[in-house]
């Protein structure tokens, strides 16, 4: 077990106040999250093909995190090694380019015509990359405080899925001239995450040792865990949202109760999202790709929803201040939005408190101008 500097009742106090938090229960405060990716040394490429490697930079991620950041940080641990494990457990292979910091995605399609979906079968937990996924899980369980959370996967979602397996082209010409296949593979999906969902809950001991049952760092309370990606909403119309997404990504949430979708943006069918069962509790999102419809998710979400806001794009501090400062004026007094700011290695350990302090400034004075429910 690792040693790590860590309050556990200054971690339950943290927790506590994100609870009132999604419910709408006054707060001073919206806390302030942060998403490092430092590497010490360590390019991308190998912390996410080696389980070791990437503990270690998990582990150093958190001591230096508890050195500069100086309030609203629940520890955690991001484990993945690229969001495209489930095309691996169909047969699909890597791709890395020739840039060691950048992600790697799915090699090629699996599937050039709609009949030949019916030839595929459910994938065991042993096959691609799923139990080196579950081995990491395992190994960080085990070896990091029960303070620090693990995130899961990012195991996607139905749709992002068929993407890899089909590729975009046979993606959109599928909606609309071959549903049926279409409602054949996304059932298959489904079934296949549901699946892994459940090994990973049991890997790491229990859902409430999560942040959040996919890739979501931020820790989020007991009865919110639930988290399905579905970037390929944002390039779709409510009824094929209707049709393709929305059911798939209800049978995802209903083991595990309400919790966040993710959309980077834009968000085509913003006003269905609610329509979710259960009852969608909000949205994982990015600034640059969401920010001009603030105005319309405000109505949509107001008194209820939790907005997750990625400030990926925003690479200093002043364009992160700037964006945090819209985005308050944009959503407040409806709607609840937690800022999570990007910090690499171009950054000083100084301005990383410095910026910290800059938005808890902001944060007040977004929390004191919110209508809260109790």
């Amino acid at each position: 077990m690792v040693r790590l500097d860590l309050n556990h009742e200054r971690i339950e106090g943290l927790k506590r106040m994100r609870r009132d938090l999604w419910d709408y229960k006054r707060v001073d405060h919206i806390p302030i999250a942060f998403w490092p990716t430092w590497t010490f040394a360590r390019p991308l490429r190998e912390q996410l093909e080696r389980g070791k490697i990437q503990f270690d930079v998990n582990v150093k991620i958190i001591e230096k995190c508890l050195r500069l950041i100086p309030d609203d940080y629940i520890p955690f641990a991001r484990i993945t090694p690229g969001y495209m494990s489930i095309a691996t457990m169909f047969g699909m292979g890597v791709h890395w380019s020739s840039d060691p910091s950048q992600p790697p995605g799915a090699e090629g399609h699996l599937v050039q015509d709609m009949e030949e979906v019916y030839r595929l079968t459910l994938p065991g937990m042993d096959a691609g990359l799923m139990p080196e996924n579950l081995s990491r899980l395992r190994f960080h369980a085990a070896n990091l405080p029960p303070d620090v959370y693990l995130t899961g996967i990012d195991a996607g979602g139905p749709l992002n899925t068929c993407k890899d397996l089909l590729g975009t082209e046979l993606l959109y010409r599928a909606f609309y001239q071959d549903p049926k296949a279409f409602h054949h593979l996304l059932n298959l999906a489904t079934e296949l995450q549901l699946e892994i969902y459940r090994h990973v809950v049991d890997a790491v001991g229990g859902i409430n040792r999560m942040t959040t049952i996919d890739f979501d760092p931020v820790w989020a309370p007991e009865k919110y865990k639930s988290f399905v990606s579905d970037d390929v909403c944002a390039t779709i119309g409510p009824g094929t949202f209707e049709a393709f997404s929305r059911p798939y990504n209800n049978r995802l949430f209903q083991p595990w109760g309400s919790g966040l979708l993710h959309n980077c943006g834009p968000h085509p069918c913003k006003h269905m999202y609610l329509d979710h069962t259960p009852k969608l509790k909000g949205m994982s999102l990015s600034y640059k790709y969401s920010h001009k419809e603030f105005p319309e998710l405000r109505k949509v979400f107001a008194g209820w929803g939790i907005l997750h806001v990625l400030f990926d794009n925003e690479s200093t501090p002043e364009a992160i201040l700037e964006a945090f400062r819209h985005m308050a004026e944009a959503l407040a007094p409806e709607v609840v939005a937690i800022p999570i700011c990007f910090v690499d290695d171009t950054w000083q350990d100084s301005d990383v408190t410095a910026l910290y302090w800059d938005m808890r400034k902001i944060s007040e004075g977004y929390a004191a101008n919110m209508h809260w429910l109790v």
